[in-house]
């Protein structure tokens, strides 16, 4: 195998035992141990565990496909295309959604590296409900709970509901998630609950 399969293998392992045992109980042998490979390639690739933690958010957060949002004319329409996005990143990704709770939970250190890949969806998140209030399409009191609420909900993990997570949820699939997410934030930012 190349430096590239053991480069990935070792992301993936880092990422899998970071998700079920924390940063700081997971060790640099038990990831090798995990990617089948030699401890001195993580000092090569990654300079050391940081470096692992760094690099997973750097290959598998979507700072891509966020970046390709662009802003369109409708802003309901721009709320849309970020809960699908951000549901099919969680679903895709269940072991970075848990370690970024579990790292935000423990403020640690690594929370800005976390927050580096986060403020870009932050912002796309806070433009679009900026807009869609000046438009008249939202109505929310507080900018700053309502992006609070809705990126707790983008990043939501089952686990947070039971420890053995929720079967009812991962039964659905990604697009009956995203409607159900959808219906349930846009209901929330349009003040539904305030005209009944």
């Amino acid at each position: 195998m190349g430096k590239v399969d053991v480069r990935v293998r070792m992301l993936r392992a880092a990422k899998k035992l970071f998700a079920e045992h924390g940063f700081e109980k997971t060790t640099i042998r038990q990831i090798c141990e995990e990617a089948c490979a030699n401890v001195a390639l993580v000092s090569y690739h990654f300079g050391g565990k940081d470096g692992v933690f760094a690099a997973i958010f750097n290959e598998y957060f979507p700072d891509r496909d966020i970046r390709s949002l662009a802003p369109g004319p409708d802003p309901e329409a721009d709320l849309k295309v970020i809960i699908r996005e951000m549901t099919r990143f969680r679903r895709r990704e269940p072991e970075l959604i848990a370690i970024i709770q579990q790292e935000m939970a423990l403020r640690s250190p690594r929370r800005e590296i976390i927050q580096s890949h986060k403020s870009l969806i932050q912002v796309r998140l806070r433009e679009c409900l900026e807009r869609g209030r000046a438009e008249g399409c939202f109505r929310f009191r507080s900018l700053h709970t309502t992006q609070l609420f809705v990126m707790g909900a983008l990043l939501a993990n089952t686990s947070m509901i039971d420890m053995h997570g929720v079967p009812e949820i991962e039964r659905l699939t990604a697009d009956e998630v995203v409607a159900d997410l959808t219906a349930f934030i846009l209901a929330a930012v349009r003040g539904d609950a305030d005209r009944s």
